[in-house]
């Protein structure tokens, strides 16, 4: 029972840091759209650049030039996808709001999970969680079909979908804490 509670209780502490990483992001996609979409692309190219570039020199240091391994393959995609973000951004920016609404879509289905999860207990908020999770559900679908024209106005849709989606994420957290120092009581 003591390793189901860590267990528990450190998700629910990840949900809090994503909760805590969602809001800091929707802000900066609300507040500084145009910006805040090139520096996240920008960052992400040169990293994954470097990566690449790190993963092409071990592989050759280790394997000689003419081995072709998945790490050289590793690599070099990794290198090409970098560029791509540093000189096709725009393109990048357009795909951007896509992704993020599979992953809010993703992530919402998992709070619909905790809800049903939670609804045998004596929180009563499963039923909230569950109307929550749905709304996430909603917002990541609109984005996922792109419904406006200009990037910043996606940009701010974006961003505000992720502060709705952060609020949930730490509501839902507390309320498995809440369920989880419940059930320790219980059990003591």
């Amino acid at each position: 029972a003591k390793e189901i509670c860590s267990m528990t209780k450190s998700f629910s502490t990840t949900f809090m840091i994503a909760a805590l990483v969602y809001l800091i992001l929707g802000l900066a996609l609300v507040i500084w759209p145009g910006t805040a979409c090139l520096v996240i692309c920008y960052a992400v190219g040169i990293l994954l650049m470097l990566y690449g570039l790190a993963r092409i020199l071990a592989q050759w240091n280790s394997l000689g030039f003419l081995s072709l391994g998945n790490g050289y393959l590793l690599g070099l995609v990794s290198l090409l996808l970098g560029l791509l973000l540093l000189i096709r951004t725009e393109a990048v920016l357009a795909v951007f709001g896509t992704v993020l609404g599979l992953v809010i879509m993703a992530d919402s289905l998992i709070k619909l999970q905790i809800s049903y999860q939670l609804r045998g207990s004596h929180i009563g908020s499963a039923r909230r969680n569950a109307i929550c999770a749905l709304v996430t559900f909603i917002l990541g679908l609109l984005m996922l079909f792109n419904p406006f024209k200009a990037v910043n106005a996606m940009t701010i849709f974006i961003g505000a979908s992720l502060l709705i989606d952060g609020v949930i994420n730490f509501i839902i957290a507390l309320d498995v804490r809440r369920y989880l120092h419940d059930t320790v009581t219980i059990m003591e």
